[in-house]
């Protein structure tokens, strides 16, 4: 491809970058403005939130709730129940007596998502606009340019996003257990967050470590071609 052509390709890359994160930060402010309003609002149908929640019996329970028939004869069959999953809705005219680190994680925790794919997408628009500079200035191809020292940082910004994640996720479960704990109950059943420590995202410190790992060889390969070309 030519110099102007990779530009205008890039260009075009960069303005869905850029729009994709004017709407997504709108729909971010949209949401946490929507939260704070119902956190602090002075109405009796003021909602903190739903928050979902699993529910095990502390011993084995037989359910009544449906029965199962084997389709064999002479299998006996038996339920129990292991886990319901439930959405406590709480409200409350006065919801100042809760810590503001719940309210805080609570809003972080809807959207959490959100902040990382906006956080990604800032990034790699910052690359592309390095990207496009150093082409409008030296007409260099695109590899060139790509892995120069601002972009490598850039890089390692997104990979140290992927590795942080997992600890976000954990800290919410951690405040989530607090929080069911302190402020509901089920006679006879044991409250857990919905999101179990098996469903954190643990493989994206593995995502964070091999792109780590990437930009290294390739920053090592980067300082040795710039020897060589002092060298020559």
């Amino acid at each position: 491809m030519r110099p102007n052509t990779n530009i205008r390709f890039l260009k075009a890359v960069k303005i869905g970058f850029d729009s994709a994160i004017v709407l997504m930060s709108i729909l971010l402010a949209f949401f946490i403005l929507a939260v704070i309003f119902n956190i602090s609002s002075p109405y009796s149908e003021s909602l903190f939130g739903t928050i979902a929640a699993k529910a095990s019996p502390i011993e084995e329970t037989i359910t009544k709730d449906f029965v199962v028939h084997s389709q064999k004869e002479n299998i006996s069959v038996s339920s129990f129940i292991n886990k319901y999953e439930l959405e406590i809705s709480m409200k409350s005219n006065d919801l100042n007596h809760i810590p503001m680190i719940y309210k805080l994680i609570f809003l972080t925790a809807l959207n959490l998502n959100l902040f990382f794919i906006i956080f990604v997408f800032f990034q790699a628009s910052k690359i592309l606009k390095s990207i496009i500079r150093s082409l409008k200035e030296d007409k260099k191809v695109v590899q060139h340019n790509l892995f120069n020292k601002s972009n490598i940082k850039r890089f390692q910004f997104i990979a140290y996003g992927f590795m942080v994640m997992p600890i976000i996720e954990l800290i919410i479960y951690f405040s989530d257990y607090h929080f069911l704990s302190n402020y509901f109950s089920i006679p006879g059943f044991k409250l857990h967050p919905i999101l179990s420590l098996s469903s954190i995202s643990w493989d994206y410190v593995f995502i964070g470590l091999l792109f780590m790992s990437l930009i290294e060889i390739i920053r090592r390969g980067i300082t040795i071609q710039e020897e060589n070309d002092l060298t020559v």
